[in-house]
């Protein structure tokens, strides 16, 4: 195991997940009819059903969906955000406000009432499962993902028990149940965001990376010698492949190396060695981190935050108060 369980995690986690089920298990004695579980009664206030979709759009699959759209495509990745929240809009006036009017909760009823055909029904199920289950794909890998570092247990068993909690929210109230706590996410994820986003801006940011090393800018054809800034160059080996924009050098501790990317510096026919990190799968399925074992002991090594800030507007290496 990696990641080492925190006490306050574990009682932070327990406490909400105790808290949402009780909260569910308490509302489930209200919704005794079809009406109050797919619609909780429409007696939710709007205000707490504006923070409920707020925290449907702050998922675990928004954040990955679309920071993975942006990525791989740029702009118009982030184009693909507004074009879904577009379509909530749409959804509501042309499919949430005729099923209303037709006293039905669900799109397969609604087009049953309609049209009374075995095919419609079945093509309507079967499209609601497939979208749900492209959706609850990131949302189920978002949940262990988290699990993994928060609690220290495997990523499936953080599926799995994200998964039994979400089943018992929706199962015990319906939709009732499932607004509230939506609500709370949503509420949480707000107002832990604007925190945040105040400690950065009180912070500040800087151009400097203090968890990695930058070497030069010293001579192009320096990497091609023994030795740099004092330091042994590892050759090629077995696991490792000569590479000209990395070169590795290294450790006084002899455990593992040092991996430095190549850039250009700013003057002609210099370079930048910026340190950077490599994983590597042995064949025995060891896991390495720049050649030493992965893990939190003395002999071992851990990848560590990686981003920093390049450089800032004006020529400034620094903001903040």
């Amino acid at each position: 195991m990696i990641y080492d369980p925190s006490w306050i995690a574990v009682v932070v986690f327990s406490a909400f997940v105790l808290g949402t089920v009780g909260l569910s298990f308490y509302l489930g004695r209200k919704a005794k009819s079809s009406e109050g579980y797919f619609a909780a009664h429409g007696q939710i206030p709007w205000f707490v059903n504006g923070v409920a979709f707020a925290g449907d759009y702050l998922s675990a699959a928004s954040f990955l969906g679309i920071c993975g759209m942006i990525a791989a495509y740029g702009y118009d990745g982030f184009l693909y955000s507004i074009g879904f929240l577009a379509g909530w809009i749409v959804a509501l006036f042309v499919i949430a406000e005729p099923m209303k009017r037709l006293g039905r909760f669900t799109f397969a009823d609604a087009l049953d009432a309609k049209f009374d055909s075995r095919g419609i029904k079945a093509a309507a199920g079967v499209s609601t499962l497939v979208v749900s289950v492209f959706y609850l794909i990131p949302q189920m890998v978002g949940a262990g993902s988290l699990i993994q570092p928060l609690l220290g247990f495997p990523h499936w068993v953080g599926v799995v028990l994200v998964g039994i909690v979400v089943i018992l929210i929706v199962v015990t109230a319906g939709m009732v149940s499932t607004t509230w706590v939506q609500f709370l996410k949503g509420s949480l994820l707000v107002i832990f965001s604007a925190i945040l986003v105040v400690i950065l801006l009180d912070r500040g940011f800087k151009t400097d990376n203090e968890s990695f090393d930058t070497i030069g800018p010293i001579a192009a054809d320096a990497i091609t010698g023994q030795q740099i800034a004092g330091r042994d160059v590892v050759p090629p080996d077995n696991g490792w492949q000569e590479h000209a924009e990395f070169v590795r050098l290294s450790r006084e501790d002899g455990l593992g190396f040092d991996l430095y990317h190549v850039e250009d510096a700013l003057e002609s026919e210099q370079i930048l060695l910026r340190q950077a990190q490599s994983i590597t799968t042995t064949v025995a399925g060891d896991v390495l981190i720049d050649g030493a074992p992965r893990g939190v002991g003395p002999d071992q090594r851990q990848l560590q935050p990686v981003g920093a800030v390049s450089k800032l507007p004006g020529g400034k290496t620094e903001t903040g108060p």
